[in-house]
């Protein structure tokens, strides 16, 4: 039985191809070890870190985060850089702001030369550093550190349903957030936006976290996101009455009276403030200005809440505006 075993082995017969091809593998894996011991010069991007900022101070413009540098090593340090970059943290370049007031051009190349410990890679891998390839230089500009408040305005597109509306713009809590960065940048900021964010057929509010936009790179900010809140009522109408009306530009010497003094209108918007609404909230009034003794009636403006919709049905449409001269006091002889 072994031996028919045996026999049924030595009889498996490798197609030509796939021995070609093992040769092929075992050969490049034998030529891949030997050539990975030579040197080389090679281009390869190394991370940059500005250090020693002085205080409130910021920088005008991005700082890159890479530079390219020509290294000299062996094949095999470049392959293991080239896999495990992000471990390893002694693999850097390394630019010192402490002298640095205002703007500086750094020659890179000049720079690394006089301070060749600023160039730093890992001591597990044989790197040596050549040159800067690019960017050959790089200008710091620097700014004072400017901190303020702005609001936040919402990138909402909103619609409801049928019968419901929307009342007054989104509020946020905070109401506005802190800024920080370069001074002539933060002093040109007046307010900063939400993600763009869709809402369609509301029936009923919305209560949700919202992440803020950077409006600008340079700068920092905080809080990221804010609760924000949409307010959805069901569509509401109601009529208000006795809402007095006001008489402007009233001269001082004449009696003035509008006929008659007080007025209702239908109001319509959102159920709770619709329902909320006093007379005393509604404006009316009439310009005494634009009284002629041959004119009889005027029409009034007429301003609501914002948080309304509209009005409508003014009762009555128009007002008389009666001015009544001043008898002059009799003078004794």
């Amino acid at each position: 039985m072994k031996t028919n075993i045996t026999s049924k082995i030595n009889n498996i017969k490798i197609p030509q191809s796939r021995r070609i091809f093992y040769s092929f593998l075992i050969a490049f894996i034998f030529w891949f070890f030997i050539k990975s011991e030579d040197s080389y010069l090679v281009t390869q991007k190394i991370p940059l870190v500005a250090r020693n900022l002085q205080e409130q101070k910021t920088y005008k413009e991005e700082v890159p985060d890479y530079i390219f540098v020509t290294m000299k090593g062996s094949g095999r340090s470049f392959i293991w850089l080239t896999f495990f970059e992000k471990f390893y943290d002694d693999y850097k370049a390394i630019l010192d702001l402490s002298s640095i007031a205002d703007e500086y051009n750094f020659d890179l190349n000049n720079y690394y030369r006089d301070n060749p410990t600023k160039i730093v890679l890992p001591t597990s891998l044989d790197l040596e550093f050549i040159e800067v390839v690019s960017p050959r230089n790089i200008v710091i500009n620097l700014d004072q550190y400017l901190v303020k408040k702005v609001p936040i305005k919402s990138q909402f597109l909103v619609s409801t349903e049928a019968g419901y509306v929307q009342v007054g713009n989104p509020l946020f809590s905070p109401d506005s957030i802190s800024i920080g960065g370069p001074q002539e940048v933060v002093k040109n900021i007046e307010f900063v936006n939400t993600k763009n964010d869709t809402f369609f057929k509301l029936n009923a509010s919305v209560k949700n976290e919202f992440p803020i936009i950077n409006p600008n790179k340079l700068v920092d900010f905080d809080p990221k996101k804010v609760e924000g809140y949409i307010n959805i009522q069901p569509i509401s109408e109601t009529i208000v009455t006795s809402i007095p009306v006001n008489l402007i530009n009233k001269p001082k010497d004449v009696e003035v009276f509008v006929n008659p003094s007080t007025v209702s209108l239908t109001i319509i918007g959102g159920l709770d403030q619709v329902a909320n609404t006093l007379p005393e909230d509604i404006l009316v009034t009439i310009d005494f200005s634009e009284w002629s003794p041959k004119k009889q009636f005027y029409s009034p403006k007429i301003d609501i809440p914002n948080n309304l919709f509209k009005w409508e049905n003014l009762s009555p449409n128009n007002l008389e505006i009666l001015v009544v001269d001043r008898e002059e006091p009799i003078k004794d002889n």
